[in-house]
C-alpha cells in the first residue's frame, strides 16, 4: 500500500489553499525525505498568493523550511559542511536545487542563477515527487541542495526564517562589503530587517540607523542592535536625509540596505549615502518595482548599487552559525509571532499578508 501525506495546495490567486494528499515518493540516490516539523510564511509566499508575483499552480508554496529526516537516499552520509547524517537529525536547506556545473554554477559562483534550476516552494507539485514546498507534512530533497545539520542548541523556529530571510541578508551585506565601524541604514524593519541589524551590530558596525512607519516593530529592532531609529511616516525625504546625515556626522551612511520591498525607497536611500557609498536592494523581488533616479549623483558621488536575490550555500551555513553564536544576545525566537496548523494555512497566510505578524509558522 502507497502511503500519502497532506499538502496545503494553491491552485489560483487569492483561494484559499486546498488540503490534498498525495503518495509519498521512492526515495532515490542523493536524495533525503524529510518530515517537516516547521515552515514560515515569507513575503514572497504571499506575493505569489495574492498574484503580484506569478507562479505555477498547483503549487506547494513555503521554503523557510525545518525537518526531521525520515529516510536517505543510497550515497547520503553527511550534510554540506560534512557533518554525518542519520535518521531523525533536524536539517535546513538551501531554496535550490541547482546543477553544479552550468555557466552560472561553475564559472560565476551563481548557484542560485543555475540555468537548470528548482526551487522550493516555487515550481509546480502536479507530477512526482510533488513534495518539493514547506506548506506540507513532507519535503523531498533533491541531490542539487545543500543540507545543513541544525545544532541541537537551536529551535525549529528559530532556524526556519533564517533559511531565506537571514540568508539573504547575510549575502545581502556580503555584496555591501559592510565593514566594523561602518556607519549603516535599514530601510524596513520587518523580519529581514531585524536580521540585518543582527547582523550589522555582530559585524561591529557604529551606527545602526532603521527606518519604518510602525513604532511596535522600531521598538522591537532595538533589541536587534539598531541604534537609532526613525517613524518616517510622517517626515518628508529631506527630513530623513537631514537626519541621517545629523545622525552620521553630516557624511551619510557607508552602507544602505533596503528590505521593505518599496521601490519608492531606493532614491531616497541612495540620498542617504556618503560620497563613494554602498546601496543593496533586496526587497522588491516581484515585477514592476520601478524607480527613477538622476544618473549624474551616481557618477558624481561614486555610489554602487548592487541587487540580490537568494543566497549561496555559505551563507545559509553563515546564516546557522549566527543563531547559535548569539541566540543569548539577540532576541530571535521572538521573530515567530504566530503559529498555525496545516489545516488552518489560509488563516496564516491572511495574517502574514496583513503585516500583523513578523513571521507566522506553519506547523504541521
Amino acid at each position: 500500500m502507497t502511503l500519502k501525506a497532506k499538502a496545503a495546495i494553491m491552485t489560483s490567486p487569492n483561494k484559499d489553499l486546498e488540503i490534498i494528499q498525495y503518495p509519498l515518493p521512492s526515495v532515490e540516490r542523493g536524495c533525503i525525505l524529510v518530515k517537516i516539523t516547521c515552515c514560515t510564511i515569507c513575503g514572497s509566499d504571499v506575493h505569489s498568493w495574492t498574484g503580484r508575483r506569478s507562479a505555477p499552480t498547483p503549487i506547494i508554496l513555503g521554503h523557510e523550511i525545518v525537518g526531521k529526516v525520515v529516510e536517505l537516499g543510497e550515497g547520503v552520509i553527511h550534510d554540506s559542511g560534512d557533518r554525518p547524517l542519520k535518521i531523525g537529525d533536524r536539517i535546513t536547506w538551501t531554496i535550490m536545487d541547482n546543477c553544479g556545473k552550468c555557466y552560472y554554477c561553475r564559472q560565476k559562483g551563481l548557484m542560485m542563477k543555475c540555468r537548470h534550476l528548482k526551487k522550493y516552494g516555487h515550481d509546480s507539485c502536479e507530477e512526482p515527487p510533488h513534495f518539493i514546498g514547506g506548506f506540507a507534512e513532507y519535503c523531498y530533497i533533491t541531490p542539487g541542495t545543500c543540507v545543513i545539520k541544525i545544532p541541537d542548541v537551536l529551535t525549529d523556529e528559530e532556524v526556519a526564517p533564517a533559511n531565506c530571510a537571514l540568508a539573504t541578508v547575510v549575502a545581502g551585506w556580503e555584496a555591501a562589503e559592510v565593514k566594523p565601524f561602518e556607519n549603516v541604514l535599514i530601510q524596513g524593519a520587518g523580519a529581514l530587517g531585524f536580521y540585518a541589524a543582527a547582523l550589522a551590530k555582530h559585524y561591529g558596525c557604529q551606527r545602526i540607523i532603521v527606518t519604518d512607519i510602525l513604532d511596535h516593530r522600531l521598538d522591537f529592532i532595538k533589541a536587534f542592535g539598531a541604534s537609532d531609529v526613525l517613524n518616517v511616516s510622517r517626515m518628508s525625504d529631506e527630513n530623513i536625509i537631514q537626519a541621517v546625515h545629523d545622525i552620521t556626522g553630516g557624511f551619510g551612511v557607508d552602507c544602505a540596505m533596503e528590505v521593505a520591498g518599496i521601490a519608492d525607497l531606493i532614491p531616497l536611500g541612495l540620498k542617504c549615502l556618503r560620497t563613494g557609498g554602498r546601496y543593496v536592494e533586496i526587497g522588491n523581488s516581484a515585477p514592476g518595482a520601478h524607480f527613477t533616479y538622476d544618473a549624474c549623483d551616481i557618477v558624481w558621488r561614486r555610489l554602487t548599487l548592487k541587487g540580490v536575490h537568494n543566497y549561496d550555500a555559505r551563507h545559509l551555513q553563515a546564516a546557522v552559525d549566527l543563531l547559535a553564536a548569539t541566540r543569548a544576545i539577540f532576541p530571535f525566537k521572538d521573530i515567530v509571532t504566530h503559529r498555525v496548523s496545516l489545516e488552518n494555512i489560509t488563516e496564516g497566510m491572511r495574517m502574514a499578508k496583513s503585516g500583523e505578524a513578523i513571521r507566522v509558522a506553519v506547523l504541521p
